[in-house]
């Protein structure tokens, strides 16, 4: 991976940076990012949430804040392919300059990948590169680590592998459980979304091989 600076313009321009969110549950993270985006000086603007299963809490929040949604599960189509076909067009409709995966549970595909390449972030509940996969709280606690956390990262084709764009550290206690060690998580790691997007919409990005940097 080279160096793919973020375009200035995008990130300076009065005009705040286009964001699309795709959403899988309840939506607290794009709450929080509605939320921050409510303040013109944050830079930033949700344009579209996109869910892959109806009936989402998410999708509601979404549309109280009257933000464009749609809705496309993967059992709509014949192939995998054809909803990743789909899934790129609906998003591209809206022109962003990031997109979101917001307790996103499916994994894009190479078509979705090659359009929105390097400008895809996602959240992983642990601190990469321990961890990866679906259980990384369950795995963390197994392990009998005493600090876990969060990640955000840059997507890539791996499994929580891309290159990280910010981290946060979650102190693990004595008596937790996964259910109670995941909660503390996800309040840091709503925080940190925000704030990542935030300095991604005002400053930029630039990737040059593993390391993500804001100008």
């Amino acid at each position: 991976m080279g160096s793919i600076p973020h375009p200035k313009e995008a990130a300076l321009a009065t005009t705040p940076l286009r964001v699309a969110v795709l959403v899988s549950g309840t939506g607290t993270n794009l709450q929080a990012l509605l939320d921050a985006c409510a303040a013109a000086a944050f830079g930033a603007h949700v344009v579209v949430v996109g869910a892959d299963r109806p009936g989402t809490l998410a999708i509601e929040r979404a549309e109280r804040a009257g933000v464009p949604t749609f809705v496309l599960a993967v059992s709509q189509f014949e192939t995998r392919a054809e909803w990743d076909d789909a899934l790129t067009v609906a998003v591209a409709a809206q022109a962003p300059n990031l997109v979101v995966l917001a307790g996103f549970m499916k994994l894009v595909g190479p078509v979705f990948m090659a359009r929105f390449h390097d400008r895809i972030i996602n959240t992983h509940p642990a601190l990469s590169p321990s961890f990866p996969g679906m259980h990384g709280v369950r795995d963390a606690l197994a392990y009998g680590v005493k600090v876990t956390g969060c990640t955000i990262f840059v997507v890539d084709d791996g499994i929580d592998t891309g290159p990280i764009v910010a981290q946060a550290s979650v102190p693990v206690l004595d008596d937790d459980d996964e259910t109670a060690l995941h909660e503390r998580i996800k309040t840091v790691e709503r925080q940190l979304l925000v704030d990542t997007v935030g300095t991604m919409a005002r400053e930029g990005w630039t990737i040059t091989g593993r390391k993500v940097s804001t100008p």
